[in-house]
């Protein structure tokens, strides 16, 4: 006689003890990494993730944010203070989107130059000017956007044309051949 099981598929002891061991493998890692609960704190205190988030149009990773705010600071030194100056400016005139913000604001005003840092190192995964460039994040890096899944990115690399002399010759040896 066929045995009917009245039990959801949903319900099953065995899911239901998955969960317990995620949940219990979670609080651990909480518990034994605070350092990054409290970095990701930091990351929101300082309001460089809800800047980048309003100034990108999306979602920003914060492990990444991390790396970009401490290299930002590292390049800037005046960085949090930019940053502060920029969120207050931000949160008092509350703009429905980054297009307003740059419509008005002129390329030479201090808030638009320190979005102009942020958003910079959103795309492409680099911080600093001329030949003081770090490279943060280059797959992640968010000009690949538009052809991710389309094309692979490639994890080598300072960025396109970022090629280097040869070595062993000359920067004229390499500008006569090419």
């Amino acid at each position: 006689m066929p045995q009917h099981n009245d039990h959801l598929p949903s319900a099953s002891r065995r899911r239901l003890l998955k969960g317990i061991g995620i949940l219990t493998a979670g609080a651990l890692c909480n518990s034994l990494f605070p350092a990054r609960r409290a970095f990701a704190a930091a990351m929101e205190e300082s309001g460089f993730v809800p800047v980048s988030a309003f100034l990108v149009s999306r979602p920003v990773n914060p492990i990444l944010a991390g790396r970009y705010y401490e290299a930002l600071q590292r390049h800037f030194p005046d960085f949090p203070a930019q940053l502060a100056a920029l969120k207050s400016y931000l949160d008092g005139r509350h703009f429905a989107h980054v297009d307003d913000f740059l419509a008005v604001n002129d390329e030479k005003s201090v808030e638009r130059q320190t979005a102009s840092k942020i958003i910079s190192a959103w795309y492409t995964g680099v911080v600093g000017a001329g030949s003081d460039l770090e490279l943060i994040a280059f797959a992640e890096a968010m000009m690949y956007l538009p052809t991710r899944g389309i094309l692979v990115v490639p994890t080598y690399g300072g960025g396109p044309n970022s090629w280097g002399a040869k070595p062993g010759s000359t920067e004229q040896e390499q500008g006569a051949t090419a």
